[in-house]
């Protein structure tokens, strides 16, 4: 047994499994996987990493785990199943999560492909069973087969409980309050959803105006986002010209069984860039490099944030901007439809009957948008003024 002090939980007890887990070459990897990505840009104390968010999000886990096994709701072996798959659910994170990501998921490759795989083809499989664990079991949490999955991925999963504390408090943006203890008496999980006591209704309404905010602050903050997107852009030329051998998610898999897998992570992406930098390649890719690494990254010149839905126009903008002369290669549109609040999936305790949540008057919840829709146009910062003079 093994205690690890978080700033935010405190005291972290792991067991003789847990420990070796963490202490595998692919879980120590997450030490140098940056949660927030590339926030630390706008928000500098954000360096704070997935190895972090993942033993909190295990401890918070364990809590609603030994409440549900205490009820007899769960057994032995389903809350020790529950909190491996929540140590081990950011396993396939990509450097720089999204940024990265976004590259692959056309070849239908994302972090939970990822993980699989991982979970089936490394010494982490070794591990598991080792204890006792089955990996399918762990899988098939993942899979949304079980009781378990909207604990860990679900409408108040532990997973968005720990990163909107963590990321707050990283940021500084005092946006991730929440009522711990309160949200987690009085939240039971099923299938189909949530079920919340009506005491526990404004612990509920902050997280998801907590969620709300944060995604506007800081996960979809234009400038963040803008980096990502030109991060992107840099991994695909630095594939193309310098390091071929990852341009097919084949490469990563291979990774994965030779072992090399643990080092692919945000510090060889940065290292990949610079080594790009002494390469024979075209001299726009390198300056555009330098404007990564000197904070010179794209600008928004469209930004959109809508709560419903409305026809957009960023084909018309893109061609715009091509027609006065702005190259292809330095226009980044954005469009993506963010979920916040899935109604369907929550119901009310109050006075003993279960209610669901259109039924019930007492509350915000109501008020919260379903989604926020954000569209948006970024240029290679170089470009900005001739843009804006555009669509003005």
């Amino acid at each position: 047994m093994k205690k690890i002090y978080d700033e935010i939980h405190g005291y972290i007890t792991l067991g003789d499994a847990e420990i070796e887990i963490v202490d595998s070459p692919e879980f120590q990897r997450l030490r140098r996987i940056k949660q927030t990505s590339l926030a630390y840009i706008v928000y500098p104390g954000a360096t704070h990493t997935r190895f972090s968010h993942s033993l909190g999000t295990f401890y918070l886990a364990s809590k609603v785990g030994e409440k549900l096994y205490n009820s007899g709701e769960i057994n032995a072996e389903e809350l020790q199943d529950l909190k491996m798959a929540s140590l081990l659910h950011d396993i396939g994170q990509f450097p720089f999560s999204h940024a990265i990501e976004g590259y692959y998921l056309p070849q239908g490759f994302g972090n939970k492909e990822l993980r699989e795989y991982i979970l089936e083809k490394s010494e982490i499989k070794d591990i598991l069973e080792k204890y006792g664990f089955s990996v399918s079991r762990i899988l098939d949490i993942y899979h949304g087969n079980s009781l378990l999955s909207s604990i860990i991925d679900g409408e108040v999963d532990v997973d968005r409980i720990d990163y909107l504390m963590r990321d707050s408090r990283h940021t500084g943006v005092q946006l991730g309050k929440l009522d711990l203890d309160r949200l987690i008496d009085t939240i039971s999980y099923t299938q189909s959803g949530i079920t919340v006591e009506d005491k526990g209704i404004i612990s509920l309404e902050n997280f998801y105006i907590s969620r709300l905010h944060m995604y506007q602050a800081v996960y979809y903050h234009k400038t963040i986002l803008g980096y990502e997107l030109f991060l992107r852009n840099l991994y695909e030329y630095m594939i193309n010209y310098c390091n071929k051998d990852l341009k097919d998610s084949s490469n990563i898999r291979e990774m994965v069984k030779e072992g090399l897998f643990p080092y692919w992570d945000d510090e060889w992406i940065i290292s990949s860039l610079y080594n790009c930098l002494t390469e024979d390649i075209p001299l726009s890719i390198i300056q555009k490099i330098k404007n990564f690494m000197d904070r010179k990254g794209p600008k928004v010149v469209y930004d959109e944030v809508s709560y419903k839905e409305e026809k957009g126009y960023l084909e018309d903008i893109r061609n715009q901007l091509e027609k006065v002369g702005i190259p292809s290669d330095s226009i980044y549109p954005f469009e993506e439809k963010i979920s916040i609040i899935d109604k369907n999936k929550i119901k009310i305790l109050s006075k003993g009957r279960e209610k669901k949540l259109k039924d019930y008057s007492a509350t915000l919840l109501h008020e919260i948008p379903d989604f926020i829709l954000i569209r948006r146009v970024y240029v290679d910062y170089e470009y900005a003024k001739k843009a804006r003079e555009v669509l003005s």
